[in-house]
């Protein structure tokens, strides 16, 4: 089977998606094509570019742009010539916003079957104008139809697709391919952290931004660390929120307990961790937090929309009552001073990564390749 992937945004989790689904595809022996903008570049990505090479993917730099523009047609006029030189495909995968959107117009082009991954319906978000949730909302709904079939990470994104007017959605979860560490690990991880003994690590990884709302983050741990000055907060991130999150903490008097250690790999510093801590306003399902079930560290989460609930029900994280700093800093606590119900969630997170890994996202998504490649008949 020959596949072409589409990919504008290569931040965050859809970089880091693409990069694995590429990867664990051609080693089930399919010819996969990867067409990503150089525009947006961005880390771990970047680095995942020469093993994509070495594991036989086929890579074309297209520049895309984030936001509608006219350089769009040359993007499309590339992306044709080189499908018709390099195909026939028997399949078109586009991800995220830009990356689907040009997708579906190739695969209409081509007259082949077409997958979209959003990696976040954007109509989600709370911070949206209405100008724009109707502009986002009528894209979709104008793309969908072009749409063989939508993948959704999460049931809650599923249904905001089925809104939008996408026929069939399925579900594949993220995963991840890693393994709990040792204690050995987590202390090696604590002393490249300068954790001191007796200092009790929480961690927050996230764009500093609305969505991921670093600022609540601050508001809870402040509350917490009254009731245990032993707790340090690990800030991991960057983003248009930096300078007000360096004012609060020092507002607060966090100085020497919230430590801002910008953008990084997270995944470095996971073992060192007692909790996570999520405040997002509205989420997918982010790798992080796949990749603290993975490293059995317990989570606490505020009750973000379509997240909190699923978490609560599968038992997977403490969910705080309410969005309010006190709530997240009760849940917090609880977690720090009881070891059963922190060991409970470690456990609970373990299992789910065991059945929700990355090997297993990859034989989904190729399943679902394969239907779309039999049911599949070329228009005349």
């Amino acid at each position: 089977m020959r596949v072409l992937l589409v990919l504008e945004a290569s931040g965050g989790g859809a970089g880091r998606h693409v990069a694995d689904l590429a990867s664990g595809l051609a080693q089930r022996g399919l010819e996969v094509h990867l067409a990503y903008s150089p525009l947006r570049l961005s880390e771990p990505f970047r680095s995942s570019l020469p093993r994509l090479r070495a594991a036989g993917v086929r890579l074309l730099e297209v520049p895309m742009r984030r936001k509608p523009h006219p350089s769009d047609l040359e993007a499309l006029r590339t992306l044709l010539g080189y499908a018709r030189r390099e195909g026939p495909f028997h399949l078109v995968h586009g991800h995220s916003s830009k990356g689907g959107a040009l997708a579906r117009l190739l695969g209409l082009l081509l007259r082949v079957p077409v997958l979209y991954t959003p990696h976040g319906v954007v109509t989600l978000s709370p911070f949206l104008k209405p100008s724009e949730r109707l502009l986002y909302g009528l894209a979709e709904r104008l793309l969908a139809p072009l749409t063989s079939l939508a993948i959704a990470v999460s049931p809650w994104e599923a249904e905001a697709l089925k809104a939008l007017g996408y026929r069939r959605v399925e579900v594949v979860p993220n995963g991840v391919g890693v393994t709990p560490p040792s204690e050995e690990e987590r202390q090696r991880a604590r002393e490249a952290l300068g954790l001191g003994p007796g200092e009790r690590a929480v961690g927050f990884v996230g764009r500093l931004d609305l969505q991921k709302d670093p600022l609540l983050a601050l508001e809870a741990f402040a509350r917490l660390s009254e009731k245990l000055p032993e707790a340090r907060l690990l800030v991991v991130g960057d983003g248009p929120l930096r300078k007000a999150v360096e004012e609060r903490a020092q507002a607060l008097g966090l100085s020497g307990k919230a430590r801002l250690l910008g953008e990084r790999e997270a995944r470095p510093l996971l073992p060192a961790l007692e909790a996570l801590l999520l405040t997002s306003a509205y989420e997918g399902l982010p790798y992080v937090l796949l990749e603290a079930f993975a490293f059995e560290v317990p989570v606490v989460s505020a009750p973000t929309p379509g997240l909190g609930p699923w978490l609560k029900a599968e038992g997977l994280a403490l969910v705080a009552e309410s969005p309010e700093p006190e709530a997240l800093a009760q849940a917090l606590e609880g977690v720090l001073r009881e070891p059963s119900l922190a060991s409970k969630l470690a456990e609970r997170g373990r299992a789910w990564s065991r059945e929700w890994g990355l090997e297993g996202m990859v034989e989904r998504t190729l399943r679902l390749y394969r239907f779309l490649q039999t049911s599949h008949r070329p228009s005349a």
